[in-house]
């Protein structure tokens, strides 16, 4: 009967410490394992759910930018598709001219367009520009400087002292006789102070701040959808990268598309921290579940130790 008992605790001493140096061990690295891949992958997954909200802000502001660039061209080919227009120009009538011109910014989209202005013979003729930026004698190089008809051109006009970056179309005036050109409606915006554009790429954005960009200079006021510091912004034109993250601030810059094609004109995005706290969130969850494991870990050791050092007694 004693043989049989020291037998039983040998073989429980044999499986404890078994468990000890080996199964417990064991267990803990693939417990260790398996908690390393969750978070990997749960760090991938939030890192790919960052990524898509900004490319979805980015998504959304350029199908707000080609939906506001088509209603401006549809309003100005309306108008230089004009039989009376063409009219006007063959005959010279100024005062009829600015009327045909007064009567576009009166229509839907006319209010968002700050250079309207009429060609004749290749020269400069007439205009309704906005009063709020003084071009005098630049129209010429505008006009010079936007060669392309029906297409939207990226042209800096007044490079000194301050520069104003605007997005402007020619368009043909044909003459119903003859089907010559009469003359060029240009038509276009300012980029510069343009509250009304940056307000339209921002429209739904609750937790990113925009700013439009050419040649890695801010162009226009910032979007600012939350509490972001200049700074930030500075860094994250400064920095150069498509992408990043400064100071918890997620950030994305990707050019614009204009006609179809990457333009000069560059959008950057910002986001608050709510998303950098999503990834942080996932930091926390996963370090208490390697305590949990920890803990775990000691317990059942120091369970199974004791368990052991009374069988040798």
């Amino acid at each position: 009967m004693l043989s049989v008992t020291q037998t039983n605790r040998r073989r429980q001493q044999t499986l404890l410490k078994l468990a000890l140096h080996f199964l417990l061990p064991l267990l803990f690295l693939l417990a260790g394992s398996l908690l390393l891949l969750a978070w990997q992958s749960t760090t991938r997954i939030v890192n790919d759910s960052i990524n898509y909200q900004m490319q979805e802000a980015q998504d959304r502001a350029q199908s707000r930018l080609d939906s506001y660039l088509t209603g401006l061209n549809t309003l100005l080919t309306s108008t230089a598709e004009s039989p009376a227009l063409a009219n006007i120009l063959l005959k010279g009538d100024r005062p009829a001219a600015k009327k045909i011109l007064q009567n576009t910014l009166s229509h839907s989209y006319g209010e968002y367009l700050d250079l309207l202005l009429l060609t004749r013979q290749d020269q400069y003729w007439t205009n309704l520009n906005s009063p709020l930026y003084l071009l005098g004698n630049n129209l010429n190089s505008l006009i010079v400087d936007t060669p392309y008809f029906n297409k939207w051109s990226s042209v800096e006009i007044i490079p000194e002292p301050i520069a104003l970056f605007s997005i402007i179309q020619r368009y043909p005036i044909l003459s119903a006789d003859s089907g010559l050109i009469a003359g060029s409606l240009f038509g276009g915006l300012i980029l510069n102070d343009n509250l009304t554009l940056i307000s339209l790429l921002g429209q739904g954005s609750t937790n990113k701040s925009l700013q439009l960009l050419i040649d890695d200079q801010p162009v226009g006021p910032a979007f600012a959808a939350g509490k972001i510091e200049q700074t930030i912004f500075e860094q994250a034109i400064a920095s150069n990268l498509s992408q990043g993250e400064i100071a918890d601030h997620y950030f994305s810059r990707q050019p614009l598309l204009i006609n179809g094609e990457a333009s000069k004109l560059q959008l950057l995005l910002i986001a608050d921290k709510s998303m950098s706290e999503q990834l942080a969130h996932a930091y926390f969850y996963h370090l208490l579940l390697a305590l949990v494991l920890i803990l775990l870990f000691i317990t059942t050791y120091f369970f199974l130790t004791i368990k052991y050092v009374q069988l040798n007694k």
